[in-house]
């Protein structure tokens, strides 16, 4: 078997090669809080190509396609291609936000405390008059890190 090395083409490696000077010229000119937010898809017939992860980021860099285009010119003509457009899209995550919103809400931490602190609230609860401050605080105490706590009001009235 071949190493790895002389499986992938020398015209990929170049390509990656250029992607790559293209990328650190492009973070050079580009504003600290774009960097993370686009990457360069492609080079080809003087068009380089930037895909975006939001349309924000696509307007901003539309805005700034220019300075872009100046400072390629004048920092790659050593390598004898020149760009004459620049070209950005956006490419959206695979999961749109209302599945990412939902799953970062599943796996959100859920309020939990203690097994003493909910038996010392129902106990607390239990001994109050107050109807809507027991069933707040039974509220609470039902957020038990233990599994089969489950706080119950004591029906009995403590005598006064």
């Amino acid at each position: 078997m071949k190493p790895i090395n002389e499986q992938i083409s020398s015209k990929f490696i170049a390509q990656a090669r250029k992607l790559d000077q293209y990328t650190r010229i492009l973070h050079q000119i580009l504003p600290i809080e774009c960097r993370n937010h686009v990457q360069i898809a492609n080079i080809r017939q003087q068009n380089l190509m930037l895909i975006t992860d939001s349309p924000v980021w696509t307007t901003r860099l539309r805005q700034l396609s220019p300075q872009i285009l100046q400072f390629l010119r004048e920092n790659t003509a050593e390598d004898g291609q020149i760009i004459h457009h620049v070209q950005i899209s956006t490419r959206y995550q695979n999961n749109n936000v209302r599945e990412q919103k939902a799953l970062a809400e599943k796996n959100r931490l859920k309020p939990s405390i203690s097994e003493t602190t909910a038996n010392l609230l129902s106990q607390s609860a239990n001994s109050i008059d107050d109807q809507q401050l027991k069933e707040a605080l039974l509220r609470v105490a039902s957020h038990s890190t233990a599994d089969n706590m489950t706080p119950t009001i004591d029906k009995q009235k403590k005598p006064e």
